[in-house]
């Protein structure tokens, strides 16, 4: 017998047996089945619809949204495995709880049953208890799926705020950046220009999700944030730095990816502070990093930062034309710098010697 608490017996004493909301569907060309289920249900204030095949059923509960389904496996024409998973694969669907029903309930139903998304199956004759048990557990583990939905919808919400909150904290380091840079140093200033729109080439160039495209366009000019930690003696030293000069020059990605995980800045933006040294065969620094091991922003900006060094004038050297830069950076390919990068830059030649052009210092 069904336990039931003493707010439902006075119920029932007074002729009043709901202590139930849910709508359940039972599809099921065997109107004994729809009536059992009915009696078994009904008394507990389940509101059942009976519908005799599968295309209907599908349709009514597109449209109507059932709490819970309970299906013949010998529905007709799509068979209760075929309704079942036809309910999983539609994203509004799949919360819904499906019970299917078979003359004899055999393990190779069951999992077969499972597989196709059902959350049980049942034999006939249908027991009025299990049966009960099966629709409130469902029904339970629906809610808390539902809610686990929301919550992770809360969530993501969260997350897409977060990431807008990165993205404004980035754009105002790079604005920062590019201005101190304008007073303080106007190659430098244009560098950064520059090494932004090349590296926008090559990432365009290899095709990367467009989303990532922008970011390393975007945030390209941080690479060289860190230098503002570095004192003038050796950020403009006229000549060749010394071997102490140059670690202490290394220093520069260490000093731009705390900067920028201090400010919360987008982990694009941090990696390329911190890798855009890094070299293809190993050689480079901070970490030593080689191959894809690099993320492949740092390797786009690590040959867009050192093609502008070469084509450009500085405090120290003489600009390289743009023919014998090129062949520089075939020389390095494999070595310096990604060979794929590499052959993306020799399609865009052209478009490098724009961008060089456009803004010449």
């Amino acid at each position: 017998m069904e336990p039931v608490s003493n707010g439902q017996r006075s119920q029932r004493r007074s002729g009043v047996h709901a202590v139930s909301t849910f709508t359940v569907m039972v599809a099921s060309p065997d109107a004994v089945l729809v009536a059992e289920v009915t009696s078994y249900l009904a008394p507990f204030g389940y509101s059942v619809i009976g519908v005799g095949d599968s295309m209907t059923a599908l349709e009514r509960v597109r449209t109507e949204r059932p709490d819970l389904v309970i299906a013949d496996v010998d529905l007709p024409p799509l068979t209760g495995f075929e309704l079942c998973q036809s309910l999983k694969q539609e994203p509004s669907l799949l919360v819904i709880p499906v019970l299917l029903v078979a003359d004899v309930a055999t393990d190779d139903l069951r999992v077969r049953s499972l597989a196709v998304g059902a959350d049980d199956l049942l034999g006939r004759p249908v027991h009025g208890l299990i049966l009960r048990a099966r629709v409130r557990s469902s029904l339970k583990a629906k809610a808390y799926l539902q809610q686990v939905l929301r919550d992770r919808g809360r969530l993501e919400e969260l997350v897409k705020e977060r990431i807008k909150d990165i993205e404004r904290v980035t754009l105002g380091l790079v604005a920062a950046l590019e201005r101190t840079n304008r007073f303080n140093d106007t190659d430098t200033g244009l560098h950064i220009r520059r090494v932004s729109a090349y590296s926008e080439l090559l990432a365009r160039g290899l095709e990367l999700e467009p989303a990532l495209t922008s970011r390393i366009a975007r945030y390209a000019s941080l690479h060289d944030v860190g230098k503002v930690g570095l004192p003038d003696s050796i950020l403009k030293k006229q000549g060749k730095l010394t071997p102490e000069e140059f670690e202490a020059m290394k220093v520069h990605t260490v000093i731009g990816n705390e900067i920028l995980l201090d400010a919360g800045a987008d982990p694009i933006a941090c990696t390329i502070a911190f890798a855009h040294h890094e070299r293809f065969d190993g050689s480079g620094y901070p970490r030593g990093l080689a191959g894809n091991g690099i993320p492949i922003e740092a390797r786009v900006v690590a040959l867009a930062d050192v093609y502008d060094a070469l084509t450009t004038r500085r405090c120290y050297k003489a600009a390289m034309g743009q023919e014998d830069a090129l062949k520089v950076v075939l020389a390095e390919s494999g070595k310096h710098f990604d060979p794929g990068i590499v052959r993306v830059m020799q399609r865009c030649e052209p478009q490098f010697l724009q961008v060089l052009e456009a803004n010449a210092g």
